[in-house]
């Protein structure tokens, strides 16, 4: 019978562990982890640019080619939670090792799927496969790591993620205009077996959490809640007011019912005081608004540059790996950062910064330079932030629970952008049709309409940083930083 429970009581670990840290070098867990990340973030990214192709060749709309993305959103950020349980019960190096082979496998039959409907059914098991790598990889780090060397692994870390996320576009549309859409899957394939090999030779196995029961039931309801919420953002949202008004009732009614279930289960998927733990909670929060900010920039800028200014998919491809560009070069120093000064600082001055280059973005709208300058400054605040935040996070959660803890992270980063991105066609659609209410569709007007509208849909989501900027300064102080304060005194 289910019961309400102590959670630190109801787990135990391995007998030949003693939960202390496994410490290897920050540099060989990220290039054996870096696989994957790479993996997972660069199909986030690449896909999008074949769509129109794929399309094409499927003799379908955008209306039915949009679910070859949907589809692997949803699964991606829905199995999340479970992908991270799944590490803390069976090994974290087992369970991610898992998600390279299915990503893998998964990547072959999308390559060879004859239909669009087996291409769709390869993506959600490819996607699987990413939740288990997404999970996990953070949680790695976390593991084989210490407070002193933490904050530059996971720098390293956010330059990997960066650098798919940017690369993604530039390499999808070169290998789609040469190679056919199949190859940005066939690609995945030699990465993904050096991948596995890179984690079996250097990672290690990690403590497996034995617990009493899994709660399956929880983990139906927080997977029907996230899968609510993205399919409201990504779909219900262009299929009338009524039907997003259903999905998020249920997306409601599934989280109180989740919460109900996790106080009251013996060993709940995320432990309610896990969820409680302000240190957790607002860093989660504060990462949502600040990806939900940066989400109207890669989402609107192409449509601004192919559809109004007339330029080119690979230069806009170009112009868009600026912010991972700048990812990859203040990464690491924000790691470094983030091991000397307090979280709170580092992340309250990342997101200033990063509010400043949104504002400045909008204003120098369409002049290119001056974007590309605003972009320079908006992703330099945003590495700052990420980097401290995600350090944080990981060095505050309960060893227990590392993997649920990434996947949380994770999960505020693909549900803040894809939520972000539904949001950003409606803002963007409202103040375009303010601007230009006769529906002129060329010339000088055109662009200078279409600029205003984008202008101010950036100045609406940079509200989002003002509320990270409150609430950041609520998170307390980690584990590690209470250490060193002690250590002063």
């Amino acid at each position: 019978m289910a019961m309400t429970r102590d959670w630190a009581a109801d787990v135990s670990v391995a007998a030949d562990d003693d939960m202390s840290t496994h410490s290897l070098s920050p540099y060989l867990v990220v290039l054996a982890t870096g696989f994957g990340v790479f993996l997972s973030a660069l199909d986030s990214s690449i896909v999008n640019v074949s769509l129109w192709t794929m399309a094409e060749q499927f003799n379908v709309g955008m209306s039915d080619i949009q679910w070859v993305t949907v589809a692997y959103l949803l699964v991606l950020t829905s199995l999340m939670p479970l992908g991270g349980k799944l590490g803390d019960r069976f090994g974290k190096t087992r369970i991610f090792k898992y998600g390279i082979l299915f990503f893998t496998l998964g990547s072959l039959t999308c390559a060879l799927s004859p239909t669009l409907h087996i291409l769709i059914a390869s993506r959600v098991f490819q996607a699987f496969g990413s939740s288990l790598m997404t999970a996990n990889g953070l949680a790695l780090i976390t593991y084989f790591t210490t407070p002193e060397n933490r904050g530059r692994a996971i720098g390293l870390n956010s330059v990997i993620l960066a650098a798919a996320l940017g690369f993604g576009p530039v390499l999808g549309g070169v290998l789609t205009e040469f190679y056919g859409w199949a190859s940005i899957f066939l690609v995945n394939i030699p990465v993904g077996v050096i991948g596995f090999i890179m984690v079996a030779m250097i990672i290690p196995p990690t403590v497996q959490i034995r617990e009493v029961k899994f709660d399956s039931i929880g983990a139906g309801l927080f997977f029907a809640t996230l899968f609510a919420i993205v399919y409201a953002a990504s779909v219900g949202i262009k299929m009338g007011v009524g039907y997003f008004l259903i999905l998020i009732g249920v997306s409601i009614v599934t989280f109180v019912g989740f919460i109900v279930r996790e106080r009251r289960f013996i060993s709940p998927i995320i432990p309610t005081s896990v969820m409680a733990d302000r240190r957790i909670s607002v860093s989660l929060i504060t990462a949502l608004f600040s990806f939900m900010a940066i989400a109207p920039v890669t989402f609107l800028l192409p449509f601004l540059f192919q559809d109004a200014l007339g330029i080119s998919q690979s230069l806009t491809g170009i112009f868009l790996a600026i912010q991972p560009i700048m990812f990859s070069i203040t990464g690491p120093l924000a790691g470094l950062l983030s091991e000397r000064v307090p979280a709170r600082s580092q992340t309250l001055l990342g997101l200033l910064i990063q509010t400043i280059g949104l504002l400045l973005l909008g204003w120098t709208t369409p002049n290119l330079l001056l974007m590309g300058l605003s972009i320079v400054v908006m992703s330099t605040g945003l590495s700052i932030f990420s980097v401290a935040n995600g350090n944080f996070i990981m060095t505050s959660a309960p060893k227990q629970y590392l993997g649920v803890v990434s996947a949380l992270t994770n999960i505020a980063r693909t549900t803040g952008f894809s939520v972000a991105i539904a949001i950003s066609t409606t803002i963007f659609g409202l103040f375009f049709s303010i601007f230009n209410p006769t529906g002129i569709t060329s010339g000088a007007l055109y662009v200078e309409y279409y600029a205003a509208a984008i202008t101010w849909s950036f100045w609406v989501f940079a509200l989002f940083l003002v509320l990270a900027i409150v609430l950041t300064p609520l998170r307390g102080l980690s584990p590690a930083e209470q250490g060193r304060i002690n250590d002063v005194q």
